[in-house]
């Protein structure tokens, strides 16, 4: 029930930071990153990072919160998703348009390693909500009366406002 705004963000205000060994870089969006944080204004803790690996074996580390839920998105090209202590066991290889969900991460670092030249991801993620849904229509809210309130707004023009 939070009044609804809109963010113009440009491309030109969204810094680019590089990973650390030369692997690529990452654009931030949203969160930090590198010590590094992103123009988009959130309600709760959200990363969203524009991830570009150029070479492919290039391997990169995102730390990310272990609570947080995350997402890897290959835009193009292809990752493998590395797990395990040292980071060096496979767990998913990623083509284009393939995603990662990976909840609660048992580490505080992403690994990935690009599996072709030119590698483009988004990796996402924020701190679960934990709050009900309720859906109906093109509406989703916590409850069934929230549901009723934005059906009602919508009706008589005051939806948004």
């Amino acid at each position: 029930m939070t009044a609804p705004k809109y963010q113009p963000i440009e491309n030109k205000d969204i810094p680019s930071v590089d990973i650390p060994g030369g692997a690529g870089s990452v654009r931030v969006i949203a969160g930090s990153f590198g010590g590094t944080t992103g123009p988009a204004s959130v309600h709760s803790p959200v990363e969203l990072w524009d991830v570009t690996l150029p070479k492919e074996g290039a391997v990169a580390d995102f730390p990310f919160p272990p609570e947080h839920n995350c997402i890897v998105f290959v835009r193009r090209g292809g990752v493998d998703v590395l797990t395990g202590q040292k980071g060096d066991e496979l767990a998913d290889p990623l083509g284009p348009q393939d995603v990662a969900l990976m909840e609660r991460l048992t580490g505080d670092t992403v690994r990935v390693r690009a599996a072709a030249d030119n590698t483009s991801l988004l990796i996402l993620g924020g701190m679960p909500l934990n709050d009900p849904i309720a859906a109906r229509g093109p509406f989703v809210m916590n409850t069934p009366e929230e549901l009723m309130q934005a059906n009602t707004d919508y009706r008589s023009g005051n939806f948004g406002r």
